[in-house]
């Protein structure tokens, strides 16, 4: 925005210079990027921000500047000439009121449009003045029509157009959607198609204009026009933006009203561009038509002053607030005894809407460089009870994991549906979003998997083959009922490589027992009791190689090798192990660690146990009865051998060896004791699993 200090003064008393101008309207956040000299004057180039179109006019400039130095804003004054005060030589025209039809069809586009009808006008260069004041903002001059819209536009805001109104089917102007096949050449001598999402003004035959955004050549003033019908509206910013954009056009009119304009100065902007004509090409208005709605009254904000002062850091006295909140525009009703104030902000500010926004302007004006620099002192609490906060428990299991020697990894939130279709996820549980950047990016990951495994890709191609990774984060799956989203933190460990190598090239490769020997440090650190490996099947899994892993309280994950065709189209040479546990879950299970107890004195009894179970039986099942056949005096079980085949072996069978101590903490146990004990295990198992004992 260019604003000619010329013009500047001529609406507010400026003492300052234009170094120290720039100054004061950059601390207050309307930034000066530079200050230029066109024909001897300065002039304040300023980088206005999207949430201030007020601020996209010399008046609302002046306005700030009358705020900031404490001086009055004088607005310049006009009158319309109409009809009943002469015509004199023109009075050959005299339009019957009624020959003037709007009718706005699309009220969401349009929320109001007055057209004024001017008569008797003679189009020419416009004065020196008025073209020099154009240039300077960077306007180009075309006739005293034109220049008057765009001299009324510089100074308020408001976008104006004129057409010629003899060159309007009907003398009619319709508000509506574009239809179908209509097509319109622009000012700027392009031919547009247009399409039925832009909001068109149109005659009795055809658009005119696209609102908001650029209008017709075929209804433009041109050197023989002698009526003009002025159109000043309000049409709806995201209305405009779309169309602006559909047709690849900006303007100065769509760059305001895609910011949003003045609801009250529609009026004064078309009577104040009337006066104008009048004065540059002569004429009188004959006819005016206001169609739409009256604009909606603000809301009223309340604004508590003690709290203002708390906010801010900085105390304002009850009348410099009210002074302030008055040459910004608003207007403030006092509630009676210590209650909130009644702010009710001006219409020109549409981005004053919370008592927030208040406070933020009474700091802007106040100066923010008078405001004290403060520490905070609000001490922060500390976790009270047996265990700390959910955070600190988050910490504590992120830090276990890097114990172990995983690093963490933070991976994309989005995938693409050919991510979850690799992975096996249904496109059913997934959540799209509704406009994604790409289709790379267009769900939301309802597991951790796909981001580890081009985590692990990308290692590889990199040269690291030995890759141990973890990762914390959210991911949201479809609910089956209602179509809902669940969102829900997980924990993701991945594995691939060597897990440990030593110097001569031996050591042991990432395997199943490795992710499995993990997962039971980490939930024996939270103290997870009784938790178990059961055997399942997993659509990013091997077969036979996955298992859900459940706690006392319920599923806690899932874990198991990565199936080979997606490693294979990934281009990962080797096996890949992954597991993946719900964060919420895993902390409910979390119980005291016990105690530490004396080891006892006595000496175990070692007993071996074979035997032969069906194939049907899992292990997990097999040492659970084990452990509930002995009882406590089962100190350790171990398996130390299992085998599926051989002579021995019926079809349908396996054979499994177990090496079990047996341990009193308070006496040696006979051996009489220990072999009663052995053979009551030998029995549950033959009596309820159909085992056979070797």
């Amino acid at each position: 925005m260019r604003v000619p200090l010329e013009w500047l003064k001529e609406y507010v008393a400026i003492r300052l210079s234009p170094k120290a101008l720039a100054e004061r309207l950059t601390m207050a956040g309307l930034e000066v990027v530079a200050v230029e000299t066109v024909d001897g004057q300065p002039v304040l180039d300023l980088d206005i921000t999207p949430n201030r179109p007020d601020c996209l006019s010399i008046i609302g400039i002046a306005r700030e500047v009358a705020v900031l130095t404490r001086q009055r804003l004088t607005l310049p004054k006009f009158g319309i000439r109409n009809s009943e005060f002469g015509m004199g030589k023109h009075s050959q025209f005299r339009t019957p009121h009624s020959a003037l039809r709007i009718r706005i069809e699309d009220r969401t586009g349009c929320r109001r449009y007055i057209g004024r009808l001017l008569e008797g006008v003679r189009v020419g260069p416009s004065p020196a003045w008025v073209q020099k004041r154009l240039l300077a903002c960077g306007a180009r001059p075309i006739n005293s029509i034109v220049d008057s819209t765009n001299y009324v536009l510089l100074e308020r805001g408001q976008p104006l157009h004129a057409f010629d109104f003899d060159r309007l089917a009907e003398g009619t102007i319709l508000v509506r959607r574009a239809q179908s096949g209509e097509r319109l050449t622009t000012l700027d001598g392009t031919d547009r198609a247009l399409a039925p999402e832009l909001l068109v003004i149109a005659d009795a035959r055809q658009p005119v204009a696209v609102a908001g955004v650029m209008g017709g050549f075929g209804s433009e003033v041109t050197p023989t026009t002698q009526r003009v019908l002025l159109e000043s509206a309000h049409f709806d910013p995201v209305t405009v933006r779309r169309g602006a954009r559909k047709l690849g056009l900006s303007s100065e009119s769509s760059y305001r009203f895609e910011r949003g304009v003045d609801p009250l100065g529609v009026e004064a902007a078309s009577r104040r561009a009337a006066s104008l004509i009048r004065e540059l090409a002569g004429g009188a208005e004959t006819a005016v038509r206001d169609a739409g709605r009256a604009p909606e009254q603000r809301a009223v904000i309340a604004l508590e002053p003690p709290r203002l002062s708390r906010w801010l850091g900085l105390r304002l006295e009850p009348t410099t607030i009210r002074a302030t909140l008055a040459q910004l525009g608003c207007r403030v009703a006092s509630s009676e005894g210590s209650g909130p104030w009644r702010v009710t902000p001006p219409s020109f500010r549409q981005d004053l809407t919370q008592a927030a926004d208040l406070y933020e302007e009474l700091a802007r004006v106040t100066g923010y460089d008078r405001i004290p620099s403060t520490l905070p002192v609000n001490p922060i609490a500390s976790p009270h009870g047996d265990g700390a906060g959910a955070h600190e428990q988050l910490q504590a299991l992120k830090r276990r994991c890097a114990g172990l020697g995983l690093t963490e990894a933070i991976t994309w939130s989005l995938v693409s549906e050919a991510e979850l279709a690799r992975c096996g996820a249904a496109s059913s549980q997934a959540v799209r979003l509704v406009n994604p950047l790409s289709q790379d990016h267009a769900c939301l990951r309802p597991s951790l998997l796909s981001g580890l495994l081009h985590a692990v890709r990308r290692n590889a191609t990199q040269g690291t083959a030995n890759v141990r990774l973890f990762e914390v984060g959210n991911v949201v799956t479809r609910q089956a009922g209602d179509g809902g989203a669940c969102e829900q933190r997980r924990l993701g460990l991945i594995l691939t490589g060597w897990w440990a190598r030593d110097w001569r090239g031996a050591g042991q490769r990432c395997d199943f027992w490795v992710l499995k020997g993990l997962l039971q440090v980490v939930l024996g650190h939270l103290g997870a009791g009784g938790t178990r490996f059961l055997a399942t099947q997993l659509p990013w899994a091997e077969p036979g190689q996955a298992a859900a892993v459940q706690g006392e309280g319920g599923p806690l994950g899932v874990a198991g090798q990565v199936a080979a065709r997606i490693v294979q189209e990934l281009d990962i040479e080797q096996a890949v192990f992954y597991a993946e546990l719900a964060v919420e879950d895993l902390l409910a299970a979390q119980r005291p660690l016990p105690r530490i107890t004396t080891p006892t004195v006595f000496p175990p009894v070692k007993r071996d146990l074979s035997v032969l179970v069906s194939t049907e039986t899992s292990f997990e099942t097999v040492d659970r009865l084990i452990r509930e056949a002995a009882g406590p005096a089962a100190h350790r079980v171990e398996l130390i051998d299992r085998f599926a085949k051989g002579a021995q072996v019926p079809q349908g069978r396996y054979s499994l060896t177990f090496s079990i101590d047996y341990r009193d903490p308070s006496r040696t146990l006979t051996a009489n004791e220990v072999d009663a004990l052995h053979q009551r295990v030998g029995q549950a198992l033959v009596s309820r699993l159909g085992a056979t004992l070797r």
